[in-house]
């Protein structure tokens, strides 16, 4: 029991010092986090954690607030909190803050807490009924006090320890308030406030049986490999000794035994190698008529079945033959491996992975199936090649926004003629003028527009789209020796789409690294590339003949500006110098920069309107592989994905201070995100922000989802909300004094449809030709052009919109520089969109009193939003 012995004021608040001496007698639970009051509709929330290296029972604990009375909130609900394990107090219900937060069951939360958080505060736990002599932790907080009691302001935002010390200090001030993709791998819930509940970095590492998973479990008694065979497979990166663990069916643990292993060869084993796989005889047999499997450690009295490590139950006929339900199941295995939900599967494969199986799994007559295999429409594909992030990729952080992710399409959408089997969607890219479209690519020659209807991203039925569109190699639509092996896509900036190729299909055991020209507005449903860049020989380690090697060419490609690279100082490699665009008259307005899966670099070309290129720059994204790449305009970064081979892992790549284009930081995917065959990624428009984040996009080449049966089998496309403002920071080569911003304020702030708003605009690149568009439902509104000392006005009548919170950009080149917020007070006389009747002019002609609203909003920074051109000083912390 712990006893604090001291007792100090912090202004008007009390705070207990525990002795050094008696701080050894603590049990290692700690108060990690807190939200005094959610920022939206979530709930207050306390999370505690155990820091030590043994169980801790909760039985007779309690928690208060700053009554510090003991037994206020009993605790044993919360039962034994294994080491490193948290649980969660809060006022909301169970089941509504599990899915504001994508908490699984295995988190542990008291739900329905009464006794209410304040702003000034304190969090009280105790072990026992004594106040002073059970006291384990506490917290005084108050973000208007003073001293240790003044901390951070938790309203939406949890707090969180600064560092280790923070923990049982009773000093709020070493907190700090979470951010998106912080240390604690915070990420926002549905609702968008910000933590980490359930988990905390200070948490010791996770034991190594922690990777040990019941992987594929059969009834049969036939010896194939051994009668009531169970597998387990080690998903850890390091061995696992199992000597002396217990296995029981569906018995009580007290009759669990001991078992003997084998590896795939049939050579003894006490030790489940590192991704690996190990197999043994149940002991007690089990029942093909429904049985199950519970694996313990032997950490029980006397070495007797104690934690358990896994466990799953089948029916009848389920696990293997079985006379009263017999349907052809061979085995009850994880699909994917160690991960994936349990499905009944015709061929066993004990010792190794379930990949093979689990593409052939059946269905149960008893649950309404007919008992054979897959009856979707299209032909999932199991994913292969599982790994993790190479060590000098550097160590991946929460992905920043929600962990929760949906089925963003129909069931098999995109089955076409040459592949009715509905996979291969590889490239995804959002149409830089309009929001509302999307374009993905698949690897069998076709390109898609879709649009969303009813929150799912659809073909878009206009101008021939339905269907998709075949796409084709310069010079015939030839589909026995015409057939791109296409991966990726991007737009450029005369509006076609930019495809790369790895190879033809036609002779697919031959590379051919190429981006195709492809017009999006023809009304053909075949589409001959207008023009073709052939880049094979660049890559002469892809060997002809070796259809691998082939298949590990260009899988992505993105349009990156020549203002963002000579904004931030770009150095081109081919010259060492600072990249010029006018030293390739020929290449447009930027460069291309195609990923290459064989090694994870991105190559940034120069293409030339005479189908010459050069090569400007290789980039090393540090992850070893990467299947799609996208210049994000929104956070003026580079974003390179990598599949399940990395985890399903993206790198965000930014201008150093050499000039040279490098990785800043790698986002693990959303908690609910499949760990799939991933490749195509595309993050939505900054105009279509709401309530603090966007849309993020991937596509799963294999259709798998979780596996056979699961919700997500079939579907292609997956939605998620990522923050908009990531805080990365500053960019670029240092230099002079920053470019002035671009910036753009309105005459007025709100007003009804059909009224006249006037934009003024200023810092602008003299000559630049800006659109405005007034969003959230994109309404182009027209052009202007900045006179020679920077200055631009528009007019414009606002569009029939809804009334509500709107947004008015400002664009160069589909890039949005600046915005100003505006809000349309009422639906008003209906007028069209677009604005005929809409006015541009240059130079200063801004009148006195529009002059002066301008001074007004830049004063007060109410309307005015600036986006810098070119960044130079970083700006997290905030």
């Amino acid at each position: 029991m712990a006893v604090l012995a001291a007792t100090a004021t912090a202004g008007t608040l009390a705070l207990a010092l525990p002795t050094a001496a008696q701080a050894a007698a603590t049990p290692d639970v700690r108060i990690t986090e807190w939200m005094y009051s959610p920022g939206t509709t979530g709930g207050e929330f306390i999370e505690l954690t155990n820091l030590g290296t043994t169980p801790v029972s909760l039985a007779g604990w309690s928690f208060d607030d700053d009554s510090q009375t003991p037994g206020t909130v009993p605790l044993d609900g919360l039962g034994t909190l294994a080491s490193g394990e948290s649980a969660i107090i809060t006022e909301s219900a169970d089941a509504a803050f599990r899915t504001e937060w994508s908490l699984g069951a295995d988190v542990k939360v008291l739900a329905g807490n009464t006794t209410g958080l304040g702003r000034a505060d304190e969090i009280n736990l105790f072990d026992g009924p004594d106040a002073v002599a059970n006291l384990v932790d506490r917290l005084t907080y108050n973000d208007q006090g003073t001293g240790t009691a003044k901390g951070p302001r938790t309203q939406g935002k949890s707090g969180v320890p600064t560092t280790a010390a923070a923990l049982g200090a009773n000093d709020a001030s070493q907190w700090q308030l979470s951010a998106v993709g912080d240390a604690e791998g915070s990420w926002a819930s549905a609702s968008g406030d910000i933590g980490s509940p359930g988990k905390s970095r200070f948490a010791p590492a996770q034991p190594a049986w922690k990777s040990i998973h019941i992987n594929e479990v059969s009834s049969d008694n036939t010896a194939t490999p051994v009668g009531d065979a169970i597998e387990l497979f080690n998903s850890g990166s390091m061995d696992v000794d199992i000597t002396g663990w217990l296995q029981i069916d569906s018995g009580a643990a007290t009759a669990a035994t001991t078992f003997s292993a084998s590896l795939a060869d049939g050579t003894p084993t006490t030790v489940v190698p590192a991704h690996g796989y190990a197999y043994f005889s149940s002991t007690k047999g089990l029942s093909s008529g429904g049985d199950g499997v519970k694996l313990y450690l032997p950490d029980g009295a006397g070495g007797t079945a104690g934690t358990l490590v896994d466990s799953v139950d089948y029916t009848a006929g389920e696990a293997g033959t079985d006379e009263g339900n017999e349907f052809g199941a061979g085995a009850y295995a994880r699909c994917p491996d160690g991960t994936g939900s349990f499905a009944s599967v015709a061929s066993k494969s004990f010792g190794g992975s379930n990949a093979t199986a689990c593409q052939n799994v059946l269905t149960n007559p008893a649950d309404g199936g007919n008992g054979g295999g897959n009856t979707l429409t299209c032909q999932p594909e199991a994913p292969s090649g599982t790994g993790t992030l190479p060590a000098g990729a550097g160590t991946p952080v929460a992905w920043p926004g929600s962990a929760t992710v949906s089925v963003a399409d129909s069931l098999c959408a995109w089955e076409t003629t040459t592949g009715p089997e509905g996979r291969d969607v590889s490239g995804l890219v959002f149409d830089p003028t309009n929001a509302n479209v999307l374009y993905s690519v698949k690897n069998k020659g076709w390109v898609f527009r879709m649009v969303k209807e009813n929150g799912l991203w659809v073909a878009d039925t206009a101008n021939g789209w339905g269907a998709g569109k075949q796409i084709f190699f310069p010079g015939s639509s030839d589909t026995a020796t015409n057939q791109p092996d296409s991966e990726g896509l991007t737009v450029g900036p005369d509006g076609a789409l930019y495809v790369t190729t790895e190879r033809n299909n036609a002779a697919n055991t031959i590379p051919l690294n190429s981006i195709l020209r492809i017009d999006p507005t023809s009304s053909a449903t075949s589409l001959v590339a207008t023009d073709q860049w052939n880049l094979t020989a660049e890559f002469p380690e892809l060997h002809a003949g070796n259809k691998t090697e082939a298949n590990l060419g260009f899988e992505g490609v993105t349009f990156v500006p020549d203002s963002y690279l000579v904004g931030n100082g770009f150095v081109d490699q081919s010259t060492g110098t600072t990249y010029k665009p006018a030293d390739y008259p020929l290449h447009g307005t930027g460069l291309y920069f195609a990923a290459l899966e064989n090694d994870g670099k991105l190559y940034a070309y120069a293409l030339n309107s005479d189908h010459t290129f050069h090569r400007v720059a290789v980039v090393d994204t540090k992850m070893g592989h990467v299947m799609d790449v996208q210049f994000d305009a929104a956070t003026q970064r580079i974003w390179a994905l990598c599949d399940n081979t990395c985890g399903v892992s993206s790198t965000v790549l930014k201008v150093d201070g050499m000039g040279t284009i490098v990785p800043q930081v790698v986002y693990s995917r959303p908690a609910g995100l499949p760990n799939d065959n991933l490749e195509g990624f595309a993050l939505a428009p900054a105009s279509t922000c709401t309530g603090g984040t966007r849309e993020a996009l991937w596509s799963d080449d294999g259709v798998y989802g979780t596996g056979p049966g699961s919700p997500t089998e079939g579907h292609a496309l997956y939605s998620g909300r990522i923050a908009c403002d990531l805080q990365l920071g500053g960019q670029g080569v240092s230099g002079p004094a920053t470019d002035p911003v671009a910036a753009v304020s309105l005459s007025a702030g709100s007003g009804a449809v059909g009224d006249r708003i006037t934009v003024t605009g200023t810092h602008f690149a003299p000559g630049t030709q800006v659109t405005f568009v007034f969003n959230s439902t994109p309404v182009t509104l027209g052009t202007a052009t900045a006179a020679s000392d920077g200055t631009l006005t528009f007019a414009f009548s606002v569009p029939a919109v809804p009334a509500g919170a709107h947004t008015v950009t400002a664009s160069i080149g589909g890039s949005v520089v600046a915005s100003a917020a505006f809000s349309v007070t009422s639906a008003g006389a209906t007028v069209s969109g677009g604005d005929p009747a809409a006015l541009a002019s240059t130079g200063s002609d801004v009148s006195p009193a529009a002059g002066l609203i301008a001074l007004a909003l830049l004063i007060g920074g109410g309307l005015l939003i600036l986006l810098r051109r070119r960044a130079r000083t970083h700006t997290s912390g905030e």
